[in-house]
């Protein structure tokens, strides 16, 4: 998972202005109304007026808004300023909105105020794992890069056989390296291993080449021991995914293909989202 950090806008006010202000108004319209005058309604109304704007404007300035507090000002003329049978209430009614406004402005304040956490798509996180790969990709070459790619891409559309020759000849390739890559070695060897259990149609229960702790800063899926079900196939999602980014990456003529194909990897990532966001 991860957050947006929004910055609280510039000037924005303390959610206590809003009932200071409609409070104030009602206390001033009293005040004045002990001593007859005759207007002394209206700042009652005027407080609780200005004090719905501020509340709207304290919405608009969080990082989420509440809809309701940024309709307040609307709320606060129909209400008070239009004359009809409630604004007749006087200051009964005016305390009721002024309680209403700083009960949503506390709200605003201690649930809207927080970013809402955003789910990391799993697209984002293949991108993330390719630019966080770029030590490693950094040392291949084109022709490499290809043979990987078309392992990939050969074993995508099932040809298992052909799928190990071109794993067998990105591995003679890794030989001229330095440094050499070790994890994508271990990857190649992972997939030649599977590729050859898939083309006997046999299953792989107890594989030879397997990652090693050393390697798990350049797999996508790093995982807890007890979240692992089956490590012989979390190796060889790793390695799939690993063939796919050191492929798109490095070798411009398959760039093409393996993004039709992104989607088988997305796929992958999505088995372990759970997982991933525990």
């Amino acid at each position: 998972m991860t957050k947006n950090n929004i910055t609280p806008g510039v000037g924005s006010l303390p959610w206590i202005a809003v009932p200071a202000i409609a409070f104030l108004g009602i206390g001033i319209e009293l005040l004045l109304a002990s001593v007859d005058f005759p207007y002394a309604v209206w700042a009652g109304v005027i407080g609780c007026v200005i004090a719905s704007c501020i509340l709207c404007y304290q919405a608009y300035q969080k990082p989420r808004r509440d809809l309701v507090s940024l309709f307040t000002p609307l709320f606060a003329f129909l209400i008070l300023v239009i004359p009809n049978e409630i604004s007749s209430g006087g200051v009964i009614v005016q305390t009721v909105f002024a309680a209403t406004i700083t009960f949503l402005a506390v709200r605003v304040e201690k649930v809207f105020n927080t970013p809402k956490l955003q789910e990391k798509t799993m697209k984002q996180m293949l991108n993330e794992y390719i630019i966080r790969l770029k030590p490693l990709l950094a040392v291949i070459d084109e022709e490499t890069g290809h043979l990987v790619a078309q392992s990939l891409l050969t074993y995508k559309f099932g040809l298992y056989a052909n799928a190990m020759e071109k794993s067998t000849e990105a591995l003679a390739r890794l030989d001229a390296i330095t440094p050499r890559p070790v994890t994508l070695e271990r990857a190649l060897l992972i997939f030649r291993e599977r590729a050859g259990g898939f083309a006997e149609s046999r299953v792989t229960a107890n594989p030879e080449h397997v990652f090693t702790e050393e390697d798990y800063g350049d797999l996508a899926i790093h995982i807890s021991d007890d979240q692992i079900e089956d490590s012989t196939a979390l190796d060889l999602d790793n390695a799939l995914i690993l063939l796919y980014a050191v492929g798109i990456e490095t070798s411009p003529e398959d760039e093409q293909a393996l993004e039709e194909h992104q989607r088988f990897i997305i796929q992958i990532l999505e088995s372990y989202k759970e997982k991933l966001a525990a």
